[in-house]
């Protein structure tokens, strides 16, 4: 059975997307083991879900133009794209009453995630987001499944539970499952957590950025109550995997002090649930973005800061890997 692991913070911009996309890609090397995962010559499969309909992580995956493609479709004289379906089609099934039905596999787009120009990642997939996904957060909320009420002590948790019934169908086919929600916490990303075994939060070491976080594990932890008060054994409650520094600015091979009393504010808070390993300062992650990959591909180029927060980032998948085996 695979470990789902939620990357959440209300606040945009914190590095949800950055850490989704390359810790989704680098498990598979760093839980390499051939022993475990024979049948995929040591690598596990790995699935990055998008939930946040500004679609950052599946044009991070694909390539914008890519992207913008297939999720629209496109016709011209000779050439007819594709369009694809997405994880919206997914809620609205479910809206309907015909997920049942549905096979989640057919809305996963395979070995589409791109390593270099010419290559892509065999052992990643991504279920795409759609931009729509907006809408969904009302949808669910004036939905009303009929003759539910009376099986679940008039509780409403069957909305919590949507993402649950299509994942549950890919368990056994993925080791991970890595999920970019959106920056709230209402329905799709309570959704995301209710089915999550971890969630990690991503955050900027300044003052604004990192006022939240307390709140976003308080307001979890009431999540996991519910939950639990309405389903008992059956759920597993969500654990933090921890807190992880983004955009640290260094001096002398350490966060400068601003971020340093940040830093050192929240281990106060959270002790050994901040992340030993932060994400550093640097334009590696934008100039890869650019031309639709992850910073790894750029390892070779020269700029120190490309090599750095490729350097980086594989350290804090593997300080995840080492909290979450």
């Amino acid at each position: 059975m695979s470990t789902v692991i939620s990357i959440i913070n209300w606040k945009g911009g914190v590095g949800k997307t950055t850490l989704t996309h390359h810790i989704g890609i680098q498990m598979q090397y760093t839980a390499y083991d051939e022993s475990k995962y024979p049948e995929t010559s040591g690598f596990p499969r790995t699935l990055l879900l998008d939930l946040d309909p500004q679609c950052n992580l599946s044009v991070a995956c694909l390539g914008e133009d890519t992207f913008e493609k297939r999720v629209w479709g496109e016709k011209k004289q000779t050439k007819v794209t594709q369009k694809i379906s997405t994880v919206k089609d997914l809620f609205e099934l479910y809206l309907e009453s015909k997920l049942d039905n549905v096979d989640p596999n057919l809305y996963i787009l395979k070995e589409s995630i791109r390593s270099s120009k010419n290559n892509i990642y065999t052992y990643v997939d991504l279920l795409p987001s759609h931009p729509d996904l907006i809408y969904t957060d009302m949808d669910i909320a004036v939905y009303s499944k009929a003759g539910f009420r009376n099986n679940l002590m008039k509780s409403e948790i069957y909305k919590f539970q949507i993402v649950h019934t299509f994942i549950k169908k890919l368990r056994e086919k993925y080791d991970f499952i890595l999920i970019d929600c959106p920056p709230n916490l209402n329905y799709v990303t309570q959704n995301a957590l209710y089915e999550s075994d971890y969630y990690l939060i991503p955050t900027i070491l300044d003052k604004l950025s990192s006022y939240g976080i307390l709140s976003i594990k308080n307001k979890v932890d009431e999540l996991n109550q519910m939950f639990t008060s309405n389903i008992g054994d059956d759920y597993k409650t969500t654990e933090l995997a921890g807190i992880v520094a983004n955009n640290v600015r260094e001096y002398d091979g350490a966060p400068k002090q601003t971020q340093s009393n940040v830093l050192n504010s929240l281990k106060k808070t959270f002790g050994k649930k901040v992340f030993k390993n932060y994400l550093t300062y640097g334009d590696g992650i934008a100039r890869a973005l650019e031309v639709g990959y992850p910073v790894f591909a750029l390892e070779t180029n020269s700029l120190d800061n490309v090599w750095k927060q490729s350097t980086m980032l594989k350290k804090i998948t593997k300080e995840l890997f080492d909290r979450i085996k």
